[in-house]
């Protein structure tokens, strides 16, 4: 089966930026005739909005985007990652190193790696082998990280107890999702996520990681850059504006959503994404 998905964090409502992305994914797999996903990555409380989760849900419905299971919530997967935790314990180490200690270094510098007696209000990281790790990515091609200068050891559960991002990632991902389509700005934890699948002896899916959308000044459009909301009730014109982003022009006869999605899948071609979207303009 070939399922792909979007996983928004529910930090705050959509965006350009999240719709060019949403898009691309929703129109590669079902152009390969897969099921598209969408997931809510709601595992950091302090950080999340408690409105976000219904808006996100909201404006991906007004846009079409529907998924095709029932909506997945990581919040509902503990018992998942506790079980992950379980058998990566040989490759976990238990770290006080604050933020402060780590300011100087580049990566972690394995100060921790003696301790693996499992101790209260400290991190839990995973023990990086020294290898290089090359995979071919959709859209970039050939992708090299080398795990003994660029990625270190990295955190699987945090000092206050909340699951990292990279774990439940790897174990969601790993689980159910056989293609990934998401913004260059995720790069870089692919290979720590494709190393915790393959620790856990999980499938890895297939990487494409298309260009993000920038503001004039090269900041990319996200929550914490102040991205202007999508306007649900302008749903089309989002679409067809997220569409040319991507290099696409739709024909204007087009006048309904559902067909817009039809033409957009049809004519889906990652070939035809700049390597640099346009500069992002308020519709």
């Amino acid at each position: 089966m070939i399922a792909g998905r979007f996983a928004p964090s529910p930090t705050g409502p959509l965006h350009m930026g999240s719709l060019v992305t949403a898009l691309a994914s929703y129109c590669s797999v079902k152009q390969a005739g897969g099921q598209w996903l969408v997931r809510i990555d709601d595992l950091d409380p302090p950080r999340q909005d408690p409105n976000a989760e219904n808006a996100i849900i909201r404006s991906l419905a007004a846009h079409g985007l529907n998924s095709d299971r029932p909506i997945i919530f990581q919040s509902d997967h503990a018992v998942a990652y506790e079980s992950a935790l379980q058998k990566l314990t040989p490759h976990l180490f238990y770290c006080k190193c604050s933020r402060r200690e780590l300011r100087a270094h580049d990566r972690y510098p394995g100060t921790c790696r003696a301790a693996k007696t499992p101790t209260p209000d400290r991190a839990v990281r995973v023990l990086m082998l020294d290898a290089e790790h090359d995979y071919t990515d959709g859209f970039l091609g050939q992708v090299a990280a080398d795990f003994t200068t660029q990625l270190g050891d990295f955190i699987v559960k945090r000092r206050d107890g909340l699951i990292a991002y990279n774990l439940a990632t790897a174990v969601d991902d790993g689980d159910t999702i056989s293609e990934v389509l998401r913004g260059q700005d995720l790069l870089p934890v692919t290979a720590p996520q494709r190393y915790l699948m393959q620790l856990l002896g999980l499938n890895v899916p297939n990487y494409t990681h298309i260009p993000c959308l920038e503001f004039n000044d090269g900041t990319k459009l996200s929550k914490q850059s102040h991205a202007p909301p999508l306007d649900d009730a302008c749903a089309l014109t989002n679409l067809r504006a997220a569409l040319g982003y991507l290099g696409f022009r739709a024909p204007d006869p087009i006048n309904s959503i559902s067909s817009l999605l039809s033409w957009s899948i049809q004519h889906f071609d990652l070939t035809q994404i700049p390597d640099k979207l346009p500069k992002y303009r308020p519709c």
